[in-house]
């Protein structure tokens, strides 16, 4: 069994940031998108509903679109996996004498690099919007967002990996990342509050994964979390999320081992 390889992971890493750099529409159809949700349902469907939520709801929603760029950039970086098995890159990688796990980690870390990037690109945005107020508390709780957007990359662009290395099929990966992302993205808590949610839907919430992404991200920058998860409720999210990410990692890094060129 080969060592891992801290120059593998850094050449892996540098491709994929460089591959986010060229890809110049890319980040502005994504920049794009966002803005658009944060308008429309900031400021239009907000109108409705900010009173009933007790705020402003753009302040509510925007670490929700924030983790929706997240998770759509993270999990869609695996497709790099299949489109590298179709121009025979796949098999260079495979061939050279490093181990397989310093090319899946650098895979990771730039796909988590390259998705956080547009994570903080939208968090600008949004704070040019209004949607936070800017004071000590916020600056400081910057870094601490920053620190969670990797966190929530990682995991899913571990889980957009183990996909990518199950399939062969770019149309296939397609369907089925948009099958797993809307229901986690729409149970996620980005438009209501799980404490107003029938029971059943509050399970559901809570099986989601994103969910904890969101409330950890909403109380970094806002310092509101759900008083359904009690006291421990960052320290909770915490948890249930880096759980989650070294799952999505260990799994991706073993079946991307497992892929054949």
């Amino acid at each position: 069994m080969q060592p891992i390889s801290g120059q593998a992971i850094y050449v892996v890493l540098l491709r994929e940031l460089k591959r986010f750099w060229r890809a110049k529409a890319r980040i502005i159809a994504s920049i794009a998108q966002s803005f658009f949700f944060l308008l429309i349902l900031g400021f239009g469907i907000g109108g409705l509903f900010g009173g009933a939520l007790g705020g402003n709801y753009l302040t509510y929603i925007a670490p929700g679109i924030i983790a929706m760029s997240l998770l759509f950039a993270s999990v869609f970086s695996g497709v790099s996996v299949i489109f590298d098995r179709q121009f025979g890159f796949f098999k260079e990688m495979l061939v050279a004498p490093v181990s397989r796990t310093s090319i899946i980690t650098g895979k990771i870390l730039g796909g988590a690099v390259t998705a956080s990037i547009q994570g903080i690109l939208i968090l600008v945005v949004s704070t040019v919007l209004g949607a936070f107020f800017i004071d000590l508390r916020f600056a400081l709780g910057i870094f601490g967002a920053i620190g969670v957007m990797l966190l929530i990359t990682a995991g899913f662009v571990g889980l957009g990996v183990a996909i990518g290395s199950a399939l062969t099929d770019f149309h296939a990966f397609q369907l089925i990342t948009t099958f797993v992302m809307w229901p986690l993205f729409m149970l996620s808590g980005v438009f209501f509050p799980i404490d107003t949610a029938p029971l059943a839907l509050q399970i559901a919430m809570l099986l989601d994964p994103l969910f904890y992404g969101v409330e950890l991200l909403r109380f970094c920058l806002t310092g509101y979390i759900t008083p359904l998860l009690g006291l421990l409720g960052p320290l909770i999210t915490l948890g249930v999320l880096s759980g989650f990410s070294l799952a999505m990692i260990v799994l991706g890094t073993y079946l991307f081992s497992r892929a054949e060129a």
